[in-house]
Protein backbone atom coordinates (compact mmCIF):
# COMPACT_ATOMS: atom_id res chain seq x y z
CA UNK A 1 0.00 0.00 0.00
CA UNK A 2 1.88 3.12 -1.20
CA UNK A 3 0.37 5.38 1.46
CA UNK A 4 1.86 3.13 4.16
CA UNK A 5 4.91 1.65 2.47
CA UNK A 6 6.57 4.35 0.34
CA UNK A 7 8.57 5.69 3.24
CA UNK A 8 10.51 2.43 3.41
CA UNK A 9 10.99 2.41 -0.37
CA UNK A 10 12.26 6.00 -0.26
CA UNK A 11 15.15 4.84 1.91
CA UNK A 12 16.27 2.61 -0.96
CA UNK A 13 15.68 5.02 -3.86
CA UNK A 14 16.81 8.18 -2.10
CA UNK A 15 13.64 10.24 -2.67
CA UNK A 16 9.87 10.04 -3.04
CA UNK A 17 10.07 11.25 -6.63
CA UNK A 18 12.42 8.39 -7.55
CA UNK A 19 10.16 5.88 -5.76
CA UNK A 20 7.06 7.02 -7.65
CA UNK A 21 8.96 7.04 -10.94
CA UNK A 22 10.19 3.49 -10.31
CA UNK A 23 6.70 2.29 -9.49
CA UNK A 24 5.27 3.97 -12.59
CA UNK A 25 7.83 2.29 -14.84
CA UNK A 26 7.30 -1.12 -13.27
CA UNK A 27 3.52 -0.85 -13.62
CA UNK A 28 3.85 0.03 -17.32
CA UNK A 29 5.88 -3.12 -18.02
CA UNK A 30 3.56 -5.27 -15.84
CA UNK A 31 6.21 -5.96 -13.23
CA UNK A 32 3.84 -4.53 -10.64
CA UNK A 33 0.05 -4.97 -10.80
CA UNK A 34 -2.04 -1.93 -9.92
CA UNK A 35 -5.27 -3.27 -8.39
CA UNK A 36 -6.83 -0.01 -7.25
CA UNK A 37 -5.82 3.36 -5.89
CA UNK A 38 -3.27 2.84 -3.13
CA UNK A 39 -2.97 -0.92 -3.71
CA UNK A 40 -0.21 -2.59 -5.71
CA UNK A 41 0.70 -6.28 -6.00
CA UNK A 42 4.36 -7.26 -6.18
CA UNK A 43 5.28 -10.58 -7.82
CA UNK A 44 7.31 -13.11 -5.86
CA UNK A 45 10.95 -13.96 -6.57
CA UNK A 46 9.93 -16.12 -9.55
CA UNK A 47 7.87 -13.33 -11.11
CA UNK A 48 4.50 -14.85 -10.22
CA UNK A 49 1.69 -12.86 -8.59
CA UNK A 50 0.47 -15.35 -6.00
CA UNK A 51 -1.75 -13.03 -3.96
CA UNK A 52 -5.45 -14.03 -3.95
CA UNK A 53 -8.52 -11.79 -3.99
CA UNK A 54 -9.47 -12.74 -0.39
CA UNK A 55 -5.96 -11.73 0.70
CA UNK A 56 -6.44 -8.35 -0.99
CA UNK A 57 -9.81 -8.00 0.74
CA UNK A 58 -8.04 -8.48 4.06
CA UNK A 59 -5.88 -5.46 3.24
CA UNK A 60 -8.52 -3.00 1.97
CA UNK A 61 -11.69 -3.92 3.88
CA UNK A 62 -12.38 -1.75 6.96
CA UNK A 63 -12.91 -3.83 10.10
CA UNK A 64 -14.99 -5.68 10.88
CA UNK A 65 -15.49 -7.44 7.56
CA UNK A 66 -16.82 -10.87 6.57
CA UNK A 67 -16.38 -12.83 3.32
CA UNK A 68 -19.56 -14.78 2.64
CA UNK A 69 -21.37 -16.30 -0.35
CA UNK A 70 -19.88 -18.66 -2.89
CA UNK A 71 -16.22 -18.04 -2.10
CA UNK A 72 -16.85 -18.86 1.55
CA UNK A 73 -18.52 -22.12 0.46
CA UNK A 74 -15.42 -22.83 -1.65
CA UNK A 75 -13.15 -22.07 1.29
CA UNK A 76 -14.98 -24.69 3.38
CA UNK A 77 -15.07 -27.20 0.49
CA UNK A 78 -18.87 -27.15 0.41
CA UNK A 79 -19.08 -26.59 -3.35
CA UNK A 80 -16.99 -27.64 -6.32
CA UNK A 81 -18.03 -24.55 -8.27
CA UNK A 82 -15.43 -21.81 -8.73
CA UNK A 83 -16.91 -18.37 -8.15
CA UNK A 84 -15.20 -15.42 -9.82
CA UNK A 85 -16.66 -12.95 -7.36
CA UNK A 86 -15.96 -12.43 -3.66
CA UNK A 87 -18.79 -10.95 -1.57
CA UNK A 88 -17.75 -9.01 1.50
CA UNK A 89 -19.79 -7.42 4.29
CA UNK A 90 -18.20 -4.15 5.40
CA UNK A 91 -19.34 -1.41 7.80
CA UNK A 92 -19.03 1.37 5.21
CA UNK A 93 -18.91 1.80 1.45
CA UNK A 94 -15.91 0.36 -0.42
CA UNK A 95 -15.56 0.42 -4.20
CA UNK A 96 -15.67 -2.83 -6.17
CA UNK A 97 -12.22 -4.18 -7.13
CA UNK A 98 -11.13 -6.27 -10.11
CA UNK A 99 -7.99 -8.41 -9.97
CA UNK A 100 -6.89 -10.96 -12.57
CA UNK A 101 -10.44 -11.55 -13.81
CA UNK A 102 -11.97 -11.81 -10.34
CA UNK A 103 -14.12 -9.25 -8.60
CA UNK A 104 -14.49 -8.23 -4.96
CA UNK A 105 -17.94 -6.80 -4.17
CA UNK A 106 -18.33 -4.95 -0.89
CA UNK A 107 -21.79 -4.72 0.69
CA UNK A 108 -22.15 -1.95 3.25
CA UNK A 109 -23.96 -3.52 6.18
CA UNK A 110 -24.89 -2.60 9.73
CA UNK A 111 -21.81 -3.59 11.77
CA UNK A 112 -24.08 -5.48 14.17
CA UNK A 113 -24.75 -7.95 11.32
CA UNK A 114 -21.05 -8.55 10.59
CA UNK A 115 -20.28 -11.60 12.68
CA UNK A 116 -19.74 -15.33 12.29
CA UNK A 117 -16.05 -15.97 11.58
CA UNK A 118 -13.66 -18.49 13.09
CA UNK A 119 -11.21 -17.16 15.69
CA UNK A 120 -8.28 -15.14 14.38
CA UNK A 121 -8.21 -16.78 10.93
CA UNK A 122 -7.37 -14.35 8.12
CA UNK A 123 -8.73 -13.65 5.58
CA UNK A 124 -11.96 -13.61 7.56
CA UNK A 125 -14.39 -16.09 5.98
CA UNK A 126 -17.87 -16.74 7.32
CA UNK A 127 -18.19 -20.06 9.16
CA UNK A 128 -20.02 -22.82 7.26
CA UNK A 129 -23.23 -22.32 9.23
CA UNK A 130 -23.23 -18.54 8.74
CA UNK A 131 -22.55 -18.70 5.00
CA UNK A 132 -25.21 -21.36 4.46
CA UNK A 133 -27.75 -19.18 6.27
CA UNK A 134 -26.72 -16.24 4.05
CA UNK A 135 -27.00 -18.11 0.73
CA UNK A 136 -30.33 -19.68 1.71
CA UNK A 137 -31.68 -16.24 2.62
CA UNK A 138 -30.69 -14.29 -0.50
CA UNK A 139 -29.85 -14.75 -4.19
CA UNK A 140 -27.37 -11.86 -4.28
CA UNK A 141 -24.30 -14.02 -3.55
CA UNK A 142 -24.19 -15.82 -6.90
CA UNK A 143 -25.18 -19.16 -5.36
CA UNK A 144 -28.24 -20.95 -6.70
CA UNK A 145 -30.83 -22.26 -4.29
CA UNK A 146 -30.06 -25.87 -5.24
CA UNK A 147 -26.33 -25.27 -4.68
CA UNK A 148 -27.13 -23.87 -1.24
CA UNK A 149 -29.16 -27.00 -0.45
CA UNK A 150 -26.28 -29.20 -1.58
CA UNK A 151 -23.90 -27.31 0.69
CA UNK A 152 -26.28 -27.75 3.63
CA UNK A 153 -26.63 -31.47 2.95
CA UNK A 154 -22.85 -31.93 2.64
CA UNK A 155 -22.14 -29.94 5.82
CA UNK A 156 -24.49 -32.16 7.85
CA UNK A 157 -23.04 -35.35 6.34
CA UNK A 158 -19.55 -34.26 7.38
CA UNK A 159 -20.37 -33.03 10.87
CA UNK A 160 -23.17 -34.49 13.05
CA UNK A 161 -23.08 -31.36 15.25
CA UNK A 162 -23.52 -28.95 12.35
CA UNK A 163 -27.26 -28.48 12.86
CA UNK A 164 -26.69 -27.53 16.50
CA UNK A 165 -24.38 -24.73 15.43
CA UNK A 166 -26.75 -23.73 12.65
CA UNK A 167 -29.53 -23.35 15.23
CA UNK A 168 -27.33 -20.97 17.23
CA UNK A 169 -26.66 -18.90 14.11
CA UNK A 170 -30.36 -18.77 13.14
CA UNK A 171 -31.26 -17.66 16.65
CA UNK A 172 -28.65 -14.89 16.52
CA UNK A 173 -29.84 -13.82 13.05
CA UNK A 174 -33.18 -12.81 14.62
CA UNK A 175 -35.27 -13.35 11.48
CA UNK A 176 -38.51 -15.29 11.66
CA UNK A 177 -38.46 -15.69 7.87
CA UNK A 178 -34.94 -17.18 7.90
CA UNK A 179 -35.90 -19.52 10.74
CA UNK A 180 -38.92 -20.77 8.78
CA UNK A 181 -36.93 -21.42 5.60
CA UNK A 182 -34.11 -23.20 7.37
CA UNK A 183 -36.47 -25.14 9.62
CA UNK A 184 -38.50 -26.39 6.68
CA UNK A 185 -35.37 -27.48 4.81
CA UNK A 186 -33.96 -29.27 7.83
CA UNK A 187 -37.36 -30.97 8.24
CA UNK A 188 -37.44 -32.10 4.59
CA UNK A 189 -33.79 -33.15 4.39
CA UNK A 190 -33.12 -34.60 7.85
CA UNK A 191 -36.46 -35.26 9.50
CA UNK A 192 -38.85 -33.68 11.99
CA UNK A 193 -36.77 -34.54 15.06
CA UNK A 194 -33.80 -32.58 13.68
CA UNK A 195 -36.07 -29.67 12.79
CA UNK A 196 -37.93 -29.52 16.12
CA UNK A 197 -35.57 -26.97 17.80
CA UNK A 198 -36.12 -24.53 14.93
CA UNK A 199 -39.91 -24.39 15.47
CA UNK A 200 -39.62 -22.08 18.47
CA UNK A 201 -38.02 -19.46 16.20
CA UNK A 202 -40.68 -19.17 13.48
CA UNK A 203 -42.61 -16.29 15.08
CA UNK A 204 -46.32 -15.58 15.34
CA UNK A 205 -47.12 -14.10 11.93
CA UNK A 206 -49.47 -16.26 9.84
CA UNK A 207 -48.36 -14.72 6.53
CA UNK A 208 -46.27 -17.26 4.55
CA UNK A 209 -42.77 -16.38 3.39
CA UNK A 210 -41.22 -17.54 0.12
CA UNK A 211 -38.87 -20.51 0.40
CA UNK A 212 -36.66 -19.02 -2.31
CA UNK A 213 -36.45 -15.26 -2.07
CA UNK A 214 -36.68 -13.59 -5.45
CA UNK A 215 -38.46 -16.58 -6.99
CA UNK A 216 -42.03 -16.96 -8.23
CA UNK A 217 -44.73 -16.18 -5.68
CA UNK A 218 -46.91 -19.20 -6.48
CA UNK A 219 -46.67 -22.54 -4.72
CA UNK A 220 -48.18 -24.79 -2.10
CA UNK A 221 -48.01 -23.42 1.43
CA UNK A 222 -46.48 -25.58 4.13
CA UNK A 223 -48.77 -24.79 7.05
CA UNK A 224 -46.38 -26.02 9.73
CA UNK A 225 -43.56 -23.71 8.73
CA UNK A 226 -45.72 -21.07 6.99
CA UNK A 227 -43.56 -21.18 3.87
CA UNK A 228 -44.64 -20.96 0.23
CA UNK A 229 -42.93 -23.81 -1.60
CA UNK A 230 -41.72 -21.95 -4.69
CA UNK A 231 -38.56 -24.08 -5.15
CA UNK A 232 -37.55 -27.72 -5.03
CA UNK A 233 -36.08 -29.00 -1.78
CA UNK A 234 -33.88 -31.52 -3.59
CA UNK A 235 -30.16 -30.64 -3.57
CA UNK A 236 -28.21 -30.71 -6.84
CA UNK A 237 -27.23 -34.21 -7.87
CA UNK A 238 -29.81 -35.96 -5.69
CA UNK A 239 -32.49 -37.99 -7.38
CA UNK A 240 -36.09 -36.95 -6.53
Amino acid sequence: MPSADLEVADQQTGSRARTKDAISRLVKVNKILAVRKDLLVLPDATGRATVSVPELVDVVAPPPYLITGGRALQHHHLTDQHLFSVTVFVPRRVSTSMYRGERAVFLATNPKQIWGWQGEERPRFATPERVILDVLSSTRYGVSFSQALSALSLAVQRDPEFLERLLVIVRRFESDAAARRVGLLVDRLFGSDSAAPFRELIGKSRTPVLLRRGGVTDGQVDLTWRVTMNASTEPEGREP
